[in-house]
């Protein structure tokens, strides 16, 4: 699955739902069975779980928000960024 600037490889029985307000970022909801954890894109999160920066002027940063709903810090792992988007996930441009 693909957000504005990183990609994320689903794992079974995971749903990954994205929402946008039309405002300065977006925020996306990955569930999991018994888990849940929210991702925020933009460039000014609040704070969070963990920060991954992505090198492009926007979105410069993912912010994960676990909120102890059963995921834990190793899926910032599971975030790719910059060279490491899958191909689905870049624009024509290849940005």
């Amino acid at each position: 699955m693909c957000g504005i600037g990183f990609g994320i490889v689903l794992e079974p029985n995971e749903r990954f739902t994205r929402f946008d307000r039309m405002m300065d970022f977006v925020t996306y909801e990955l569930k999991g069975p018994e888990r849940a954890a929210f991702i925020y894109e933009g460039n000014a999160p609040q704070k969070a779980d963990a920060i991954i920066k992505t090198g492009r002027d926007f979105p410069s940063v993912i912010a994960l928000h676990l909120n102890e709903g059963g995921y834990d810090n190793s899926l910032a792992g599971r975030i790719q960024t910059k060279d490491d988007l899958p191909a689905a996930c870049k624009s024509p441009a290849g940005s």
